[in-house]
């Protein structure tokens, strides 16, 4: 073949496409949101992330609701209050501050979310079974002298409006909390709480306290303890009105928490006729 022929071939067949180029990839990230790690009294390391409003405070400042289990929680805690926010009174809720606080790894969270119980351990049959437990007052300071001063110091925040909501352990937690320390948290959500831990102490702390934050108990199907018996425990008395349980029939301990968050969130942002 000559090479005019060569050439009269090559313009003749059909133009191979250029490969298109990729297009740019960038991760996703939460506007109006930063992460940053605090340091405990011990030396370890906590992730904090933090999400705010885009409109300005309130005169007594924005509501603050501090979420156990970060790492799993934060973002979905932060969309649906902003979502929950844009509907505005319909809702029924303000703009708030969304705190999450990374558990880390298992031993640790196991040890943080739970209180003392002396010559008691988690049975075999038990979530976390050969953990170490116990260090609840520990991490309660963490969060009570470095995450809500970090918090307040930044942002204007209405101390009297934060909550903390917790899961499982964390909902263990959280009751913990608002039983031996009422005056640290306004409101208290406790998802599943693992009210068998220590044979039922928090339903020994409930018989003993005098005093508690506004409390919401939500659960499912597989409790395995009465986390209603222990809502009108906390409900009699002085305490009248603070208790509220929420049922969430069809839900188990894994799904409770994704349906507990528009509820949660409503109870730590409801507008000021609360």
């Amino acid at each position: 073949m000559s090479v005019f022929a060569a050439v009269m071939l090559a313009l003749a067949a059909p133009a191979v496409p250029m490969a298109e180029k990729a297009p740019a990839e960038t991760p996703y990230t939460l506007p109006r949101s930063v992460e940053q790690v605090v340091h405990a009294e011990n030396g370890e390391a906590y992730h904090i992330m933090i999400a705010w409003p885009e409109g300005p405070p309130p005169p007594a400042g924005y509501p603050v609701l501090y979420v156990l289990d970060g790492e799993d929680n934060f973002a979905i805690a932060a969309l649906t209050a902003r979502r929950l926010a844009r509907a505005g009174a319909r809702a029924g809720v303000s703009e708030g501050i969304v705190v999450g606080i990374a558990a880390g790894p298992l031993p640790r969270r196991t040890r943080d979310y739970t209180p003392a119980t002396p010559g008691w351990a988690i049975p075999a049959n038990r979530p976390a079974s050969g953990l170490a437990t116990g260090g609840a007052e520990a991490f309660l300071d963490f969060v009570e002298r470095r995450v809500q001063p970090m918090v307040r110091q930044r942002w204007r925040v209405d101390p009297s409006r934060e909550t903390l909501l917790g899961h499982s352990f964390g909902g263990l937690l959280g009751l913990h909390a608002a039983l031996t320390r009422p005056a640290m948290f306004d409101g208290v959500v406790a998802v599943s709480p693992s009210l068998w831990f220590g044979d039922g102490l928090i339903a020994r702390e409930a018989a003993a306290a005098t005093n508690a934050p506004r409390i919401l108990i939500a659960e499912g199907d597989d409790a395995a303890a009465s986390p209603a018996e222990l809502t009108r425990s906390l409900a009699r008395g002085a305490r009248a009105d603070r208790a509220q349980f929420l049922s969430l029939p069809g839900q188990s301990h894994g799904t409770t928490m994704l349906v507990a968050m528009a509820p949660a969130i409503r109870f730590a942002f409801a507008g000021a006729e609360r």
